[in-house]
């Protein structure tokens, strides 16, 4: 019985960790600019001169793209990978 307590304790800590690592490495929103020096991995990025955001995968590298800036003003770029 003492071993069901302690799998279930620890079942619920993992599942605490899991979710705080997953909040932590979260992606930003598709489109939102961010700065160049962006610290987290991102798969498809759209640069423009202003800085890069996040696209979805399926727009090929070389493409031109769009980013959105924080005042809601679209800036055209290119995707790079």
């Amino acid at each position: 019985m003492r071993s069901a307590y302690v799998a279930v304790l620890a079942a619920v800590i993992l599942g605490v960790i899991s979710a705080a690592l997953a909040a932590e490495v979260a992606a930003p929103p598709f489109y939102d600019l961010l700065p160049f020096d962006y610290p987290g991995p991102l798969i498809r990025v759209c640069r423009t001169e202003y800085g890069i955001c996040l696209i979805p995968f399926t727009i090929m590298p070389g493409t031109p793209c769009e980013c959105v800036t924080a005042e809601g003003i679209w800036v055209h770029g290119v995707s790079i990978h």
